[in-house]
């Protein structure tokens, strides 16, 4: 947890940077900033969140083959952080570090009801003070008058303008300027573009950096409000003679509502850029200021999230996941406990001949440890029933399913296990072996005759395919061997200039489920 949460943070101080970049941009053009705020506030809670949990289901249309296929969106980032800087866990035991995690996630809850209710507790305080507040009219806009509030607008749901009691005194210019400039909060529903800001903050309220961003965004809110009022038709300087009177008579403090005066240095700021004219280059200025700020998105995007964190499960909870689950009638996944997740072992596949340990990622969710290059990115979760019992085993490799079978009691294990002792024992070839064997050697393209996951994983071995078998040269003759131990055809292929074995299981219906082609000595 900890590890993701200063990925999260660097993905939110890149994200900043290029909002940064943005928002010049935007000024530069005279255009509004707030949104350029607003959006680099969702992505920097969104982006980080999804890059390291989400996967994307491809099309039909973009399918390879009938596979069924997924993009885990982990995988296509290319941006490698330095290991060091996320080993703050793996240092710790498993149960210390599932311990921290614990805290943290606590104090995370803590911390967002905290703000929640101190919101609250001020929207509260807010609406106390409003019953003092006496309704008036000003220029035409019917306010609420307040002894030492405003000006500023007030309330979700029915915003209103608040004036302080001073402001009818003021002179008609500044009274038209501030009421102008409070209008144009209405009119752009500031009041609740700011809520959304802070339900949004309330989400990851320990990120500091996203506290920044509601800085600038409340600051662009004000800036764009300049403008609007600007283009309206009322006079430059009226106007900044008017925002440093209301700066030099600062009102009681209103919480976060969109309000006329701000700092000193805020007001300084916003003045400049109200008396800044156009320069020469603004366009070809904004149009590289947008590159820039594309490309530190898109950097941000590409930073590789940490590694999923192991949790600390229950010897109950994994007693819920352990015993049989059925591949085909002679083939079977076995799941055991050990001292710290599961154990996998798997008869009568080629592809899984050693037994594959099982960290726990979540109460269901696993990752396979100390597994070969052979299977990388893969993961496991058990479908259970209402009581957290496992009826299903799924296995995914790079976010596509490789494994979906169904639990099974203990007679039915039996029975598989000695389905497949029997065949290794009488050394006889499947039914339809010898017209399977004929198909693959064959090297068809289209995949007839085999099963999805073989056809698309020769189609995507295609061009390493073709180039071994080139080199081997035509088929002359095969010969059954006999049953290899995971219950599979064994052939021996001779070609014009050289010999490779094939293995095949094969299923009921003649269907080539699996095949292994290799040359030399067993590669294991």
């Amino acid at each position: 947890m900890i590890a993701w949460m200063m990925y999260a943070v660097l993905v939110t101080a890149t994200l900043s940077a290029a909002a940064l970049a943005g928002e010049r941009a935007a000024r530069v053009r005279r255009a509004a900033t707030r949104w350029v705020w607003i959006a680099t506030l969702v992505c920097s809670l969104v982006l980080p969140t999804v890059i390291a949990t989400a996967s994307i289901q491809l099309p039909s249309a973009l399918k390879s083959g009938s596979a069924s296929t997924s993009i885990v969106l982990r995988n296509t980032t290319s941006i490698a952080i330095p290991p060091a800087l996320f080993d703050l866990e793996g240092a710790q035991p498993n149960a210390t570090s599932a311990h921290i995690d614990t805290l943290v996630r606590g104090t995370w809850v803590a911390a967002s009801v905290l703000m929640t209710l101190i919101l609250a507790l001020s929207s509260v305080l807010l609406h106390r003070r409003k019953r003092g507040w006496r309704e008036g009219r000003l220029c035409g806009e019917r306010v609420l008058v307040a002894p030492d509030a405003g000006p500023a607008v007030v309330g979700l749901m029915r915003s209103r303008i608040v004036v302080p009691v001073w402001l009818l005194q003021a002179n008609e210019a500044q009274q038209q300027c501030t009421i102008a400039h409070e209008r144009s909060h209405l009119r752009a529903r500031d009041p609740q573009l700011v809520a959304f800001a802070l339900a949004l903050l309330m989400l990851m309220p320990w990120n500091p950096l996203l506290w920044w961003q509601f800085r600038r965004l409340r600051h662009a809110i004000e800036v764009d409000c300049d403008a609007r009022v600007l283009l309206g038709g009322h006079d430059l300087g009226a106007y900044c003679e008017t925002l440093i009177h209301v700066g030099q008579r600062q009102s009681s403090h209103l919480g976060v509502v969109p309000a006329m005066s701000d700092s000193a240095s805020f007001l300084e700021l916003r003045i400049r850029h109200m008396l800044r004219k156009p320069k020469k280059w603004a366009r070809a200025s904004a149009a590289a200021l947008v590159c820039a700020s594309l490309g530190i998105a898109a950097f941000a995007a590409q930073v590789t999230p940490p590694p999923n964190t192991p949790v600390a499960l229950s010897s109950d909870t994994l007693d819920r996941y352990i015993g049989f689950y059925q591949i085909s009638p002679i083939s079977l996944v076995t799941v055991t406990r050990d001292s710290s997740g599961l154990t996998v072992n798997i008869t009568g596949q080629i592809a899984a001949r050693k037994p594959l340990h099982l960290v726990p990622l979540g109460e269901n969710r696993f990752t396979v440890e100390g597994q070969d290059s052979t299977v990388p990115n893969a993961t496991a979760h058990f479908v259970t029933d209402a009581n957290g019992h496992a009826l299903r085993l799924v296995a995914q490799q790079n976010g596509r399913d490789v494994l979906d079978v169904t639990r099974v009691d203990k007679t039915t294990a039996d029975r598989i296990n000695a389905a497949l002792a029997a065949r290794i024992k009488v050394q006889r070839p499947f039914p339809g072996s010898d017209k399977a064997i004929r198909l693959f050697l064959s090297d068809p393209d289209s995949g007839t005759g085999m099963s999805d996951d073989l056809a698309r994983v020769r189609t995507e071995n295609k061009v390493s395919r073709r180039k071994f078998l080139a080199a081997l040269g035509p088929v002359e003759s095969y010969t059954f061997t006999g049953v290899s131990k995971f219950g599979s055809d064994v052939y021996l292929v001779r070609r014009q200039h050289g010999t490779e074995t094939v293995m095949l299981l094969v299923d009921e219906d003649g269907t080539i489920a699996s095949a292994l082609q290799y040359t030399g000595t067993q590669p294991w």
